[in-house]
């Protein structure tokens, strides 16, 4: 039994991640999963709703002995987070995005005494996106890329943590340096050679859509992953914290879940 702390219980992901832990739990989901608990939560705000499980104002007010911390809350949290798991020896699955080059070199040092899963987005579907990105860039090196997301009016990061992701694997993969366009504005300079335009749209409820395009002189590929809702990226973060909770210390991502071939 994996044994789940909840950081950011009471957000909107938080509560789709309990919900769905526990229709698993009761074998009422689509697939029953006994191999899984969340033990408690930890939100500073109060909605006054009913939890199965306690929720604590900080981390350091947890008594519950837990094998992972899943966190869906804000960059600031990383800090007490990391200070946490390395205290208790407890793995970290870390499912916010935003963080700087200076946060990702404290996961790395602290991933040497705690297993911690990190990834831009949890689903398995944007994972093959950022895949076959990858390797249409290496065979379409010299055409133009163009990355567009979407989501919902209330998402802080621009563009998404996703979209900088399947820039970066594009760019490791293109022969020539490429250099992000973050948007265009009227009395620019057209489109130069080399560039990689990365475009953020806001609004509605859109849970994340994500789309690569390869132009090139009379031809145009187009991949795109849509998210239906925000459920297929809390089924994604408790399948990490299953597979991270056992794990020796290290860095994981999801090549390593995943097990692609050809990626290690």
């Amino acid at each position: 039994m994996t044994r789940i702390l909840l950081h950011g219980a009471r957000g909107r992901m938080g509560q789709a991640v309990a919900a769905i832990a526990l229709e698993a739990l009761r074998g009422t989901g689509l697939v029953a999963d006994e191999t899984s608990v969340i033990v408690a939560g930890v939100d500073s705000r109060d909605d006054g709703a009913a939890r199965p499980f306690p929720i604590y104002g900080a981390l350091d007010e947890v008594k519950e002995a837990a094998d992972v911390v899943i966190d869906f809350t804000r960059p600031e949290a990383l800090t007490a987070l990391l200070a946490f798991a390395r205290d208790r020896r407890t793995a970290l699955v870390l499912a916010t995005t935003g963080y700087d080059e200076a946060d990702m070199m404290r996961i790395t040092a602290v991933s040497r005494d705690v297993a911690i899963f990190r990834s831009a987005n949890y689903s398995v579907g944007v994972y093959v996106l950022t895949e076959l990105a990858r390797r249409a860039a290496l065979t379409l090196s010299g055409c133009d890329v163009e990355i567009t997301e979407t989501h919902h009016r209330t998402k802080l990061d621009a563009p998404s943590g996703t979209a900088l992701a399947l820039a970066r694997a594009i760019g490791e993969a293109n022969p020539t340096p490429l250099i992000p366009r973050y948007g265009r504005a009227p009395n620019e300079p057209p489109r130069q050679q080399g560039e990689m335009g990365i475009h953020a749209i806001r609004g509605g409820t859109a849970a994340g859509d994500h789309s690569v395009l390869f132009l090139m002189d009379g031809e145009t590929i187009e991949l795109t992953h849509r998210a239906h809702s925000r459920d297929v990226f809390a089924r994604g973060a408790l399948r990490a914290a299953q597979w991270v909770a056992p794990k020796p210390a290290g860095l994981y991502g999801m090549n390593d879940m995943l097990d692609t071939p050809g990626r290690r």
